[in-house]
C-alpha cells in the first residue's frame, strides 16, 4: 500500500473547487492500491491533521473533521510524514491558485524530500505568472495574444495609451497570477482599461492586458515528462468575450463540446502546439493547456499545472474520450508519474 496524502483546501479564491477536486480524487483512489489520508488547509494556509477517508459525497462533510483539528505548527505535519517510507510515500496537492499552482507547495515538498504529482516548483510557479509564461512563449516563438504588463506604480495613463496603439481595443485585463479568470474584465476604451487595471491590481501586484482574441478557446490535457500523450481538445461554448468564472460555473447557457469538432489535420497540428508550450514551460507529471483557434490558427492563452478534477472538470473527461482511462487509471499514471520525477530530483 502506497501512504498517500491528500491535501485540499488553500487560501485562494478556488478553495472550494479544490475541495470539490479533493472529494471526486478521494472517491476515485484506488484503495487497495494507496492508504489514503486527507489534509485540509484552511483559507489562511493553515494544515490539519491527516485523517482516513471518508465516504461522502459532500465536500465539505469530507474535511469537517479535519477542519475542526487545525495544527498549530506546521512541524505537526512533519511529524505525521517523519517515520515514513519516503519511497512509499507521495502527495496529491489539490490546490487550485495561490499556494498550490504557484510553487509554493511544491518547493515546501522538495525541501522536505517527498514525493508529490504533477509539476515542480519552476514549472507551477512559471505557469502561474502569466507574465513570466508570455515571456517564454515569445522566446519559443509560439505565437499568443499581443500584450504589455504593468505593476501599480507602472500603471497609468501613459501605460494605457501605449496599450491602445500597440495592442488595440478590445483587450482583456488580468491579474498576473491568480486563477478561475477571477479578476479578468474586457477593455472597450482607456477608461474600461483604467478601471479594470485597478481591479485586477486587487488580486495581484502585476497586471496583464493582451490583445482580445475573438475566437474559440479549447482545452487539452496533457500527461508525462519526456514522452507526451496530448488528448482530443475539448471547449465551452459561450457568447461569453471569454471564459470567466461565472460562464465556467454557473451560465447554463455554457455548452460542452468533448470534443471539439475538428478536422484531423488541424487536430493534429494544435496537438504538437500544446506539446511544445507544455515544454517550453518545463511543465513535468500532467497539465491542462489552453489555446485559442481563430482562422485555423493557434494562440497559447495559457497552462493550468493543476486542473481541476471535479466530476465536471474536462481533464479526466477528455482522457477517457481519448484514451478511454477511468479517472481512478489516470490517478495511478499521475502518481507514477510522481514518483518517477521525485527520483530525478534526489539524484540530480
Amino acid at each position: 500500500m502506497i501512504n498517500t496524502y491528500l491535501l485540499c483546501g488553500g487560501p485562494s479564491s478556488e478553495h472550494e473547487i479544490a475541495l470539490r477536486s479533493a472529494l471526486n480524487i478521494s472517491k476515485n483512489l484506488d484503495k487497495n492500491k494507496y492508504n489514503l489520508k486527507i489534509v485540509y488547509i484552511d483559507k489562511k494556509g493553515r494544515f490539519s491533521k491527516a485523517y482516513d477517508f471518508i465516504n461522502t459525497d459532500d465536500e465539505f462533510e469530507l474535511v469537517k473533521e479535519c477542519k475542526e483539528n487545525i495544527l498549530e505548527s506546521i512541524s505537526d505535519f512533519l511529524l505525521e510524514l517523519k517515520d515514513k517510507d519516503k519511497e512509499n510515500t507521495i502527495i496529491i496537492p489539490c490546490v487550485h491558485g495561490t499556494y498550490g499552482e504557484d510553487g509554493t507547495i511544491q518547493g515546501f515538498l522538495d525541501a522536505i524530500d517527498i514525493a508529490y504529482i504533477g509539476n515542480g516548483l519552476l514549472s507551477s510557479s512559471v505557469c502561474m505568472d502569466k507574465v513570466t509564461a508570455n515571456d517564454i512563449f515569445e522566446k519559443n516563438k509560439l505565437k499568443q495574444a499581443r500584450y504589455l504588463y504593468a505593476n501599480e506604480e507602472s500603471f497609468d495613463l501613459d501605460f494605457a495609451k501605449k496599450c491602445e496603439e500597440y495592442i488595440k481595443f478590445p483587450m482583456i485585463v488580468k491579474p498576473s497570477a491568480n486563477g478561475s479568470s477571477v479578476g479578468v474584465n474586457k477593455a472597450e476604451n482607456i477608461d474600461d482599461l483604467l478601471k479594470f487595471g485597478k481591479e485586477s491590481l486587487k488580486y495581484d501586484e502585476k497586471i496583464l492586458v493582451e490583445e482580445a482574441i475573438i475566437g474559440q478557446e479549447v482545452e487539452i490535457a496533457i500527461i508525462g515528462d519526456n514522452k507526451l500523450i496530448a488528448s482530443k481538445p475539448g471547449a465551452y461554448v459561450t457568447d461569453h468575450i471569454f471564459l470567466d468564472y461565472d460562464a465556467k460555473y454557473f451560465d447554463k447557457s455554457t455548452k460542452e463540446m468533448l470534443p471539439y469538432p475538428m478536422d484531423e489535420k488541424l487536430e493534429k497540428d494544435l496537438l504538437e502546439f500544446a506539446k511544445k508550450c507544455y515544454k517550453a514551460c518545463g511543465c513535468q507529471g500532467f497539465a491542462r493547456v489552453d489555446i485559442f483557434l481563430k482562422d485555423n490558427e493557434f494562440y497559447i492563452n495559457e497552462i493550468n499545472t493543476f486542473p481541476g478534477f471535479t466530476p465536471t472538470s474536462f481533464f479526466a473527461r477528455l482522457c477517457k474520450i481519448s484514451f478511454d482511462l477511468e479517472f481512478s487509471q489516470i490517478l495511478d499514471m499521475l502518481i507514477e508519474e510522481g514518483f518517477k520525477s521525485f527520483q530525478k530530483r534526489r539524484f540530480k
